[in-house]
């Protein structure tokens, strides 16, 4: 009998071992904890009585007034901290204060939070070129107590991109002179007085490095520093066409010495700048080859031609541009004055094709009469009397000279072509009388040249050049134009960027994008070829690209707004679309701080704020909108928005 009274209660207790009973998690415990601490006895014993009623077993923990036991574990917290997910943040958080509103992350999490995201704000804002967003996201730093250095210098380069001059003074005094236990390790200071040169004069730097520079250590530390300054005197003595004294070969010496070693090739053309503007080509010379092994670059290329040509060094000058046609594109007046001489005397060989198409896209670039007389006299004494005809007529429509109508008539005149000879010398007899005697008796010329000269198809003068087509909006001519020279070889940046645009026009966008950026690689193109790239992926809606475009190549204040404010609004409708409120918030903020906002984002706007709860932001915008233009969707939205009570 005893054995059977046992069996069911062995059951009980195995079941009973089976069974986990619910009990409330650390989100629901940590209101008990927060009402304790607060010393709140109602809310507490309120919340007992809650959690018993929804955990019938229940029981308070005894350390329920211990400060140690009110830590809620975060790590799932400080795990999405490291990642900086900051909306899975929010989420996390959204999520732990349903379940008790009363819930708050600490105090160290929210403020390291906040700085995380103000660093990777920052930041980001910065690799964009976003130099406001900057200053913005910076607005609560204290240069003169900032422990986190590195965003201050990021704030001193936005207020420089800026030209905020008195705001970066100010940032500049709170880093350098702090006292005491604020005062900037050394290594930081000079990073900073490293900054200052570019912002302010050497006088300016140099007293405050005076200041500064109390132990032998960073007096030492200093040198890089003084370096740099002798740069930007070197350099504002190149570019100031007034300034003839040189500056102190103490101080230069430094820099040479620096130079020789070779690891900056910046020094090697700084120098070789300063010793030609000093009349010393065979030292310039020196340096600007020293650069050229270093990297390619157009500047150099230039100093190297012009230090050659000072010494009277024609041919090797002229192999110079030669070798650099593609670098010197940018410039092409530089470049036709440098590619003259291979056609301006009939003793020089010939020029290879692509000197010649350089040369004749230079004359087109810069529209240039003087040069197209000479690439014209070169056709004609090559006997290729059609080009001959073509560029004279050129030469004259730009600016007209008896030599010119002499070169055009001759050409007319080997090419049989009487009327329009007849023609031309019934316009100009009575201008240029003395030329027309020496017309009738002139021989033909008896040399030609191996290389054909190219018609100049692309006129900025005439009526059918690819860019008189793309000012009268026929695209399609424009292309083929373009096309042909490109067929041929012979096309400059400047006709890849009027391409872009023409299939812009079009909106054959792919093609358009490989046009722009084709003429992304010359200097002078460069900036109006990335805005048509930009506004480019912008009418496809690529919108991310159009921000990394305008984030690698600067463009002026205007475009750079204007590509901005596009890419806001898409990034707004984007978000809205995807039911992203916030999102849409966000970016018609940043818009609104570029732009004034047209009346159809502010509904926008007002709709943002309706379907995130803010009922009262939602109808303000709409009452607005309301007041000063009627329309039915703004009054749609007024109405929907007040039939809400507000927050």
């Amino acid at each position: 009998m005893r054995a059977l009274f046992l069996v069911p209660l062995l059951l009980g207790s195995s079941a009973l071992a089976g069974e986990t009973k619910p009990g409330p998690g650390e989100v629901e415990l940590a209101a008990l904890y927060y009402y304790a601490e607060q010393k709140q006895q109602d809310r507490l014993e309120a919340e007992t009585n809650r959690l018993r009623l929804k955990y019938p077993d229940f029981v308070v923990p005894a350390d329920v007034y211990s400060p140690a036991a009110r830590q809620v574990d975060e790590s799932t917290l400080w795990a999405l901290y490291e990642k900086n997910d900051f909306l899975g943040i929010d989420a996390e958080i959204g999520r732990r204060r349903s379940e008790n509103p009363e819930w708050r992350p600490t105090e160290d999490f929210s403020g390291k939070l906040a700085r995380r995201k103000q660093r990777v704000d920052m930041m980001a804002a910065t690799a964009r070129k976003d130099w406001m967003g900057v200053i913005e996201a910076a607005k609560n730093l204290d240069p003169s107590s900032e422990t986190e250095v590195d965003l201050v210098w990021m704030l001193l380069d936005a207020y420089a991109q800026t030209g905020a001059k008195d705001a970066l003074t100010n940032v500049y005094r709170g880093l350098l002179f702090r006292e005491g236990d604020k005062r900037l390790p050394d290594q930081q200071l000079l990073t900073t007085l490293q900054k200052s040169t570019r912002d302010f004069s050497a006088e300016d730097v140099r007293k405050a490095m005076g200041l500064l520079a109390t132990s032998p250590m960073l007096q030492a530390g200093l040198q890089p520093v003084e370096l740099d300054l002798t740069r930007k005197e070197v350099a504002d003595f190149n570019a100031d066409e007034k300034r003839q004294t040189p500056i102190g070969e103490s101080e230069v010496g430094k820099l040479r010495l620096v130079a020789e070693k070779g690891d900056r090739p910046e020094d090697l053309a700084l120098l070789g700048w300063y010793d030609l503007k000093l009349k010393a080509p065979e030292s310039a010379e020196r340096w600007f080859k020293a650069a050229l092994v270093k990297h390619r670059d157009e500047n150099d290329a230039k100093g190297l031609y012009l230090s050659l040509a000072a010494q009277n060094k024609q041919d090797e000058a002229y192999a110079v541009a030669e070798q650099y046609l593609e670098d010197l594109s940018g410039d092409p007046e530089f470049l036709m004055n440098a590619l003259s001489l291979r056609f301006s005397k009939p003793d020089q060989p010939d020029a290879d094709v692509k000197t010649v198409t350089a040369y004749s896209n230079a004359i087109l670039a810069t529209s240039n009469a003087d040069h197209a007389e000479i690439l014209a006299w070169y056709a004609y004494n090559s006997r290729q009397y059609e080009a001959s005809k073509a560029w004279f007529a050129k030469s004259i429509d730009w600016e007209s000279a008896p030599v010119r109508v002499k070169g055009l008539a001759l050409s007319l005149l080997r090419l049989g072509e009487k009327k329009d000879y007849a023609a031309l010398e019934g316009e100009y007899r009575d201008i240029y009388p003395d030329i027309w005697a020496e017309i009738k008796v002139a021989t033909p010329p008896k040399g030609r040249r191996s290389i054909a000269i190219d018609m100049p198809v692309a006129s900025t003068g005439g009526g059918n050049g690819y860019l008189a087509h793309f000012k009268a909006k026929r695209f399609s001519a424009c292309i083929e134009d373009i096309s042909a020279l490109e067929a041929r070889g012979a096309v400059s940046a400047d006709a890849m960027l009027i391409k872009g645009w023409c299939h812009l026009g079009l909106n054959r966008l792919a093609d358009a994008r490989n046009a722009f950026e084709a003429a992304l690689g010359n200097g002078r193109t460069q900036a109006d070829a990335a805005y048509g790239a930009a506004l480019t992926l912008l009418r496809g809606r690529m919108t991310d690209d159009a921000e990394a475009m305008i984030g690698m190549y600067a463009l002026s204040e205007k475009r750079d707004r204007e590509v901005r404010a596009e890419i806001y609004f898409q990034r707004a409708r984007s978000a809205f679309d995807h039911k992203q409120y916030q999102r849409v918030l966000d970016a018609l903020n940043a818009r609104a701080g570029l732009v004034a906002e047209p009346a159809d984002l502010s509904q926008l706007r007002g709709w943002a704020h309706y379907h995130l709860g803010h009922r009262a932001e939602a109808q303000a915008v709409f009452a607005r909108l309301n007041t000063h233009l009627y329309d039915p969707a703004a009054a749609r939205g007024l109405a929907i928005s007040s039939d809400y009570p507000t927050r």
